[in-house]
């Protein structure tokens, strides 16, 4: 059984549902980071500079960058790992999918953060199970626990906003429109609780 806090709540530049137009950027981005505590301590997706992280990790959690063991991220946009060298101790993961994307970016930074990010297949964290959510990106993953809630999909852009899940629609940039429908389908049979990409986390109605 594991605990779950969010971090920080997300934002992302359009909106269709606020009847924004999806051919320009109406505000900046930030993610949905979330922990996940338990007998090892998980940060994923983390969205603010090193500094911002740190503080906003004291802030929600009263923990310290050395206290997280691992970090999760569930795709390879830049803003889902902006705040990944704060966590120089903890073992990074992402899916082998996006991680051989991240190491022919043509961003020097991101090349040189891929090399030390573990595929998940190579080491799962017990009690936690990655969720294939292709569409976003194709190597799009979310991360599957019990908690206090019940069953928890933190799922990264595989899921927006609560609208973009009733919608089942997947992001103007997605690689795959009807795979994002298939992964939403997914999370909804799977998920009491959803932690999407860019908004607080939600309950999912049976």
């Amino acid at each position: 059984m594991f605990e779950f806090h969010v971090l920080t709540i997300g934002r992302f530049t359009r909106n269709r549902f606020w009847g924004e137009s999806e051919t320009e950027a109406h505000r900046d981005v930030l993610c949905t980071s979330a922990l996940i505590k338990g007998k090892q301590n998980i940060v994923t997706d983390p969205s603010l500079p090193p500094e911002q992280m740190a503080k906003v990790l004291f802030d929600r959690s009263g923990l310290r960058p050395d206290a997280i063991g691992a970090v999760f991220i569930t795709h390879a946009h830049g803003d889902h790992f902006e705040g990944l060298e704060l966590f120089e101790g903890a073992r990074w993961y992402m899916s082998g999918i996006d991680l051989a994307d991240m190491k022919k970016s043509d961003d020097k930074r991101t090349r040189e953060l891929a090399m030390k990010i573990i595929p998940f297949d190579l080491g799962l964290i017990e009690g936690i199970e990655a969720i294939p959510l292709p569409g976003h990106t194709a190597g799009t993953t979310g991360l599957f626990f019990e908690s206090d809630y019940g069953r928890v999909i933190i799922c990264g852009d595989a899921v927006m906003t609560k609208d973009f899940f009733q919608a089942k629609a997947g992001y103007y940039n997605a690689v795959d429109q009807a795979q994002s429908a298939e992964s939403i389908k997914k999370i909804a049979a799977m998920a009491d609780f959803v932690v999407p990409g860019h908004d607080n986390y939600f309950p999912v109605i049976k």
